[in-house]
């Protein structure tokens, strides 16, 4: 628990600290944060359906493996790594925004994130949780209490799986509407 909370927080200050290093023009026209995202984003209409065909892309290679990981002795490093990314990303573009856009761009930074966050960030932290929880219960254990270790695993990796999968519901069908939203005060 510790060691996770501790990883986040380093990750997350090492993704501010890293966009303060590349400076402020550097890191304000790259992305979707420069003004020819910005300006296409507020009046061009979103085709949900294919947004959401990218995030699946995008996204579900990396948690399928993940889950694959889960009941290897890699899947706590991959739980971290996971947690890792998401916090450095967050920082730096949090730093990002502010560098572009001042206070507004915490809110357009938020909005980007949000209601998805909600789905993912649960969805990396449990994980991480399910990966030390199967370690520990699998190290030294009688095969029947390994059978139910790895049921207990599949059941959370399913249960977990279903979470993400809404999180890509709303990035791709909830989330344009709101940062559309957001837009109007740029």
């Amino acid at each position: 628990m510790k060691l996770m909370k501790g990883f986040l927080l380093g990750t997350f200050v090492a993704g501010i600290f890293m966009a303060n290093l590349m400076g402020r023009e550097a890191v304000s026209n790259a992305g979707v944060l420069n003004d020819y995202f910005v300006e296409k984003f507020r009046y061009i209409g979103i085709n949900a359906e294919n947004l959401l065909f990218y995030i699946v892309e995008e996204r579900m290679p990396l948690m399928i493996l993940m889950m694959f990981l889960l009941f290897s002795a890699l899947g706590v490093a991959a739980g971290l790594l996971a947690l890792g990314w998401q916090g450095f990303s967050i920082g730096f573009m949090l730093s990002t925004g502010i560098a572009k856009y001042g206070v507004k761009g915490i809110l357009l930074v938020l909005g980007g994130l949000f209601p998805q966050y909600l789905c993912y960030l649960p969805v990396y932290v449990c994980y991480f949780y399910l990966a030390v929880s199967l370690r520990q219960r699998l190290s030294g254990a009688y095969q029947m209490e390994k059978k139910r270790a790895y049921g207990l695993g599949a059941l959370g990796a399913v249960m977990l799986m279903g979470i993400f999968v809404t999180g890509i519901f709303l990035e791709s069908y909830i989330n344009p509407i709101i940062l559309k939203n957001i837009l109007k005060f740029f």
